[in-house]
């Protein structure tokens, strides 16, 4: 047991490293930056993020953690994504993000469009779309699960084992 939660903080630390090196974006102008602020903001993003640490924990838990744990481990990625995975922590990264896609004048457009009637009801669905979305392709692959088996096991068969170096790219 104890391995396997060892290996879980390493897939996070290996994780958590592949994405910093992803993350890196250009600067912009104030007034970019304050467009995607306005946009994340309409969209609501800024209170989606109140339950995004629990999510998250529920569902690691759920999958990688042995049941005589999870309610500790529980306990520490709620104190962990308070503190990290909130709004006021991520929201300059996340308008960078929309910054790095969108120019300012497409920002602007898009704040408009969830102003309005439609763009609100978008909004308000998105969240349902998203899970049923999930559940869709969780069924998928439970309909196929013996398949999926199959090509993994005659995948690994055939591979030599990955190094270290292999993993972090």
């Amino acid at each position: 047991m104890k391995l396997n939660l060892i290996t879980l903080l390493a897939s996070i630390f290996l994780l958590a490293t592949n994405l910093k090196a992803q993350t890196t974006t250009p600067d912009f102008k104030p007034s970019h930056l304050k467009a995607a602020e306005q946009l994340l903001l309409t969209m609501g993003t800024d209170k989606q993020f109140d339950d995004v640490g629990d999510k998250i924990a529920n569902t690691t838990s759920t999958q990688r953690v042995p049941m005589e744990y999870r309610a500790l481990y529980l306990k520490v990625m709620k104190v962990f994504m308070g503190k990290y995975v909130t709004w006021d922590q991520l929201k300059d990264r996340i308008e960078k993000l929309y910054a790095a896609e969108f120019t300012e004048s497409e920002l602007n457009q898009l704040t408009a469009f969830y102003n309005t009637p439609l763009g609100k009801k978008i909004v308000e669905k998105l969240p349902v779309f998203m899970q049923k979305g999930t559940l869709l392709g969780q069924q998928a692959v439970t309909d196929h699960r013996s398949e999926l088996e199959q090509m993994l096991k005659d995948a690994f068969q055939n591979a030599d084992p990955p190094t270290i170096k292999d993993q972090q790219h």
